[in-house]
C-alpha cells in the first residue's frame, strides 16, 4: 500500500512547487532599471564613413513623442548616459543635425530620428 504525506504529490513534485513559488515571488521584486528606456528607445553608433561623427538614433513612443520638450530633455539624458557609458566625448559634444531617417536609409530597428553628434576637443572649450 502506498503512503501519502501531507501533500498529494511526490517529493519531486513538492520541490517543483516550492521552486515555482520562490520564482514567482522573486519576479515580483524585479525593478525596472533607470536605463531600461534608454536601451529600449535609443542607440549610439559610431559612423563607419565619418570618423568625426557619432550617430544617436531614437524611437518615438506615446511616452516620448516628437515635439514634446519633456521627451526631448529625456532623449538628451539618454544621449549623455550613452556617452558616459561608452566613455566618449569627455569635453562635451555638439549636435550637428537632427533629422528623420530616409526611406532608403539602412534602419532595420526602425528608429524615427537620427542625431549627428560631434565630440568637442579639449581645445574647443
Amino acid at each position: 500500500m502506498q503512503k501519502f504525506g501531507v501533500f498529494p504529490f511526490s517529493r519531486s513534485g513538492f520541490r517543483i512547487a516550492i521552486f515555482l513559488a520562490v520564482l514567482l515571488v522573486s519576479c515580483e521584486s524585479l525593478y525596472e532599471s533607470p536605463d531600461f528606456e534608454r536601451h529600449r528607445y535609443s542607440q549610439l553608433i559610431e559612423s563607419f564613413d565619418r570618423s568625426d561623427v557619432i550617430y544617436f538614433d531614437v524611437k518615438f513612443s506615446p511616452n516620448f513623442p516628437d515635439g514634446d520638450p519633456v521627451a526631448e530633455a529625456k532623449r538628451m539624458d539618454w544621449l549623455s548616459g550613452w556617452l558616459v557609458q561608452r566613455k566618449m566625448c569627455p569635453y562635451g559634444y555638439d549636435i550637428l543635425k537632427r533629422r528623420p531617417f530616409g526611406m532608403l536609409e539602412d534602419n532595420p530597428a526602425r528608429y524615427d530620428i537620427r542625431y549627428e553628434i560631434k565630440c568637442k576637443l579639449q581645445t574647443d572649450q
